[in-house]
């Protein structure tokens, strides 16, 4: 190595060492303040000092002692914060960014599923309900003139009076619920008129079940006169197409209706031994017919003696 790069690396070597003599003096500092004035404060540091490094084997001259204590005096190596000011926070957060980056967009995803959560849970239901409250609502004000129209079209299809008063007392009632705002009876009323106006339009002819293994009447001891027998023929609806009808009906027994294919129809004890008799004969029923319903009426005319009681279930 040339003579010219010696004193370089010997400079570097004392600054070094210097710097290590003034971490030393802060260690020792407040040890030696505690126990000496300030007059022989630098004197002492300097013997402190020199005996430490002695003991290690390592040559410290006087000048660098002197030079660590003065540093030490000046805070030469001693980092010293700058005061805070606006252009100190703006470095701070830049030098920061990262962590400041993924803090904000963590909160920006929490934001996010708040948003989404919100929107779903809670601003869709309510559009939802206030569509449907104005979609009822003008259901509602339109209904008036369909309920007229159901109305009008039984009373022109109707041949007697009790079918037009049933229509007039279901408009009336289904016209009180429009005021009243209540849409479930409104709707109920509407169903009746329609129902009935179905019924009304209604052709078939009432047929006693004549068929391999099926019963074509039955009997039934009343649940309040054990001692006396109900008789019914069973029977079905017949459209002129040969189509069976499956009607609402409503049982005597239970008082509940029910939509059925085929019923008892209540009759007298004769007739219900004189059908027997003709179909154990040779297994058929000449005179299967016992009543029309014409269009333009609610009940069937029958040709036969009947009460009109009818049974669901046997």
């Amino acid at each position: 190595m040339s003579e010219s790069a010696k004193p370089g690396k010997i400079e570097l070597n004392e600054v070094m060492l210097a710097m290590d003599v003034v971490d030393t003096l802060r260690h020792q500092q407040s040890v030696l303040e505690r126990e000496m004035g300030a007059d022989d404060h630098d004197q002492a540091l300097i013997e402190k000092v020199r005996k430490i490094y002695a003991g290690q084997g390592i040559e410290v001259t006087d000048d660098v002692v002197a030079a660590g204590v003065k540093a030490l005096r000046e805070e030469r190596f001693t980092y010293n914060p700058p005061p805070k000011s606006f252009q100190i926070s703006l470095a701070r957060l830049y030098v920061n960014r990262g962590r400041w980056a993924k803090r904000g967009a963590l909160a920006i995803a929490a934001l996010l599923v708040i948003y989404v959560v919100y929107q779903f849970a809670v601003v869709a239901p309510r559009k939802r309900a206030v569509q449907q409250q104005a979609q009822a609502l003008q259901e509602l004000k339109a209904m008036p003139a369909k309920l007229a129209r159901e109305r009008d079209r039984i009373i022109s299809e109707a041949r007697e009076d009790g079918a037009k008063r049933k229509a007039d007392a279901l408009y009336k009632d289904a016209m009180a619920a429009v005021s009243g705002m209540d849409a479930a009876a409104v709707a109920k009323g509407y169903a009746g008129l329609r129902q009935l106006y179905t019924q009304l339009a209604q052709q078939y002819t009432l047929r006693i079940v004549s068929r391999q293994g099926e019963r074509s009447g039955v009997w039934r001891v009343p649940a309040n006169n054990p001692n006396a027998r109900n008789y019914y023929l069973i029977v079905e609806a017949v459209t002129p197409e040969g189509k069976r009808l499956s009607l609402p009906i409503t049982s005597e027994e239970d008082g509940k209706t029910r939509t059925v294919d085929k019923w008892g129809l209540r009759v007298k004890a004769s007739l219900f031994e004189q059908v027997k008799r003709d179909k154990m004969d040779d297994g058929i029923i000449n005179r299967k017919v016992v009543g029309v319903k014409k269009r333009g009426y609610l009940t069937p005319q029958y040709s036969i003696p009947t009460s009109g009681g009818a049974i669901t279930q046997w």
